[in-house]
Formats: structure tokens, sequence, C-alpha cells
């Protein structure tokens, strides 16, 4: 089951929860109990063969001849 990232819209508080698609709507803030909650886009990384890729933001090849 995944993990995601959630902020609670009553607090404020940010917490990981695991949820499965069948108890999604069931995510609760474990410091007010408030169902106002909201999922968090996190950062991915991604790998192939436990190798991180890199990427250029800018598009040249460094400016080298």
């Amino acid at each position: 089951m995944p993990i995601f990232e959630f902020t609670c819209k009553t607090c404020g508080t940010t917490f990981e929860e695991i949820v499965s698609r069948s108890s999604r709507s069931e995510v609760r803030c474990p410091e007010c109990g408030s169902d106002k909650v909201q999922k968090i886009l996190s950062p991915t990384v991604l790998s192939s063969r436990g190798t991180p890729q890199r990427t250029s933001s800018c598009g040249s090849s460094g400016g080298f001849s």
C-alpha cells in the first residue's frame, strides 16, 4: 500500500499515512481527529537499478568545446 503525505485543513498538522484505495476517504488528522485533510504532492526520485538519474534543466551540454 502506498504512503501519502497529508496536511490537516483544521489544525495545519502535516502527517504521513499508509492508505489503501478503499480507506482513502477515512483518513483523519492524528492531532485533532478532523477528516478535513488534503493530500500533498511529494517529490519523487527516479532510479534505474539503484543508480540515481541526474537531469539538467538548462538543456545544454555544459558549454564545453
